[in-house]
């Protein structure tokens, strides 16, 4: 990525910490490019990680597809039934279930609920709904709440 002027970093820009399997790739490289130059770039490299994510994908189905079909289940059980969840573990989990889902393990759930999921585990709006100040184990008490609630209604 380096190479091609171009970084990857953890959702949150950086100094994050990729969580989820949800990363954000930036420019690196601005002075002598047009917007339109850098834009294409981008739109290359980004189409070639996805071609290596579809393969990474079909492999993972024909190599470990029972390892992978238990994993996860597994999340989506802990989602539905934990009475504590950290944020990083609710990241990791709902990106198993997205997972589940595009690969057809799981069936009968929203992508778009799993990515408003994504939003609302988040801890401001957390405290924005639940109360203004909650400490870290009453936020990890509304986050599984919120998750079984949600969950619970989705299949």
């Amino acid at each position: 990525m380096n190479q091609v002027g171009l970084t990857v970093r953890g959702i949150y820009g950086e100094g994050s910490e990729a969580v989820g399997n949800i990363f954000q790739i930036s420019n690196q490289i601005t002075l002598g490019q047009t917007e339109s130059e850098i834009i294409e770039n981008l739109h290359s490299v980004v189409t070639q990680i996805i071609e290596h994510e579809r393969n990474a994908r079909e492999r993972l189905l024909v190599d470990s597809a029972l390892r992978i079909t238990d994993r996860v289940k597994r999340s989506y059980g802990i989602l539905c039934y934990a009475a504590l969840m950290e944020l990083k573990e609710s990241a990791q989990r709902l990106s198993d279930v997205r997972l589940g889902i595009d690969l057809g393990i799981l069936e009968g759930l929203s992508i778009s609920v799993l990515n408003e999921l994504n939003v609302k585990t988040q801890p401001g709006f957390l405290q924005k709904m639940f109360g203004d100040e909650l400490n870290a184990t009453e936020r990890d008490m509304y986050r599984a709440k919120l998750l079984r609630e949600t969950l619970g209604t989705q299949h």
